[in-house]
This record gives C-alpha cells, structure tokens and sequence, in this order.
C-alpha cells in the first residue's frame, strides 16, 4: 500500500469513526431524552391538535350561541396567507350572508387590528374577537363551522387554490341546508 493510499485509509476510518459516534450519541439522545426530562422535571408542551368534525370547539361559547350556525375564522391582518385569501374570505362571509353567523378570530396586537381585519373581509368589527391563549389553531386562516352547541361539523386549515376554495364553499353549503 503506498504512503498515499494509507492516508486516504486512515482520513475514511476516523469519519467512520465520527459518523458511527455522533450516530449512536443521537440515538442515545433520542431514547434517554424522556428520562432525563422527567428526571430534570421538564414537561413536554402538549401538541396542538386542529379541530375536527364531531368535536367540540374551545372558545367562549358567546362566540357561536347567536346564530344556527356560525363559521370561526381564525386569521389576522398579519398573516401573509390570510391577506391573499381576503378577496375569497370577503366572498364566503358574502355568500353566508342571513344563514350563518361568522366571528373572526384574530391574533393581532390590539383588538382595533383584529377589528379592521374583519371589517376588511366583510365582518362587522362587533364580530372581531380577541383569539384566547391555549387554541387548537396551528395556521392562520383557519376556518371551523359550527353549530349552536358549539359542536364542530367541519374545519378547515388554510383556504389554498380555487379549486379548494369551491370544496370548502361547496361543504358549508352541505352542512348549513
């Protein structure tokens, strides 16, 4: 074996080397970590779970209590997806206009954001609330229909392309007959 070939020999042994250790540190890491958390007294934060159909939705229940059914929007003027949804979200509150409710949820910094974002899409501003800590909401839009028991018939995260803008408009149509 020449003297260059034994370098390259010993430079591919030590990364073997490097790569099999932080390997098994990794995993050592990974398994050990909920012990020594619980040992150190570290408590997982819970995840946040989206709204499903058949539950039942978390906000104050004078949110949904006014009408048959009411569409929570949880948005805010802050949130890049929300304001290229604004022209769909002002169509849908339009087209629910006499047969649902809609309360627009925001997370904005002061409650007049909140309220110029709704009145933004159509909503009046007494509809804007002020969006409770500890919500079920991973994205911004999110949208949640639900009935007067504040039972979720359906959600959805995020409004996307057309052609799911026309399923969800198409859904709420279903479920508000």
């Amino acid at each position: 074996m020449t003297p260059r070939t034994e370098r390259l020999v010993k430079r591919l042994s030590l990364a073997a080397t490097i790569a099999f250790t932080l390997t098994l540190a990794t995993t050592v890491a990974i398994v050990a970590w909920p012990r020594v958390a619980h040992a150190l007294g570290i408590k997982p934060k819970p995840a946040v779970m989206p709204y499903v159909a058949g539950g039942q939705i978390d906000t104050p229940a004078d949110w949904y209590h006014s009408s048959e059914y009411t569409l929570v929007l949880f948005a805010r003027a802050s949130c890049g997806a929300c304001e290229k949804a604004q022209p769909y979200l002002r169509q849908l509150v339009e087209s629910l206009v006499g047969r649902a409710a809609v309360v627009v949820a925001g997370g904005a910094d002061t409650r007049a954001e909140d309220a110029a974002f709704a009145k933004s899409i159509g909503v009046p501003e007494t509809a804007a609330r002020t969006t409770p800590a500890g919500l079920r909401v991973r994205s911004t839009p999110t949208l949640v229909l639900v009935n007067r028991q504040g039972a979720i018939l359906a959600s959805w995260e995020g409004v996307g392309p057309p052609e799911k803008q026309s399923t969800i408009a198409r859904m709420i149509d279903e479920a508000i007959r």
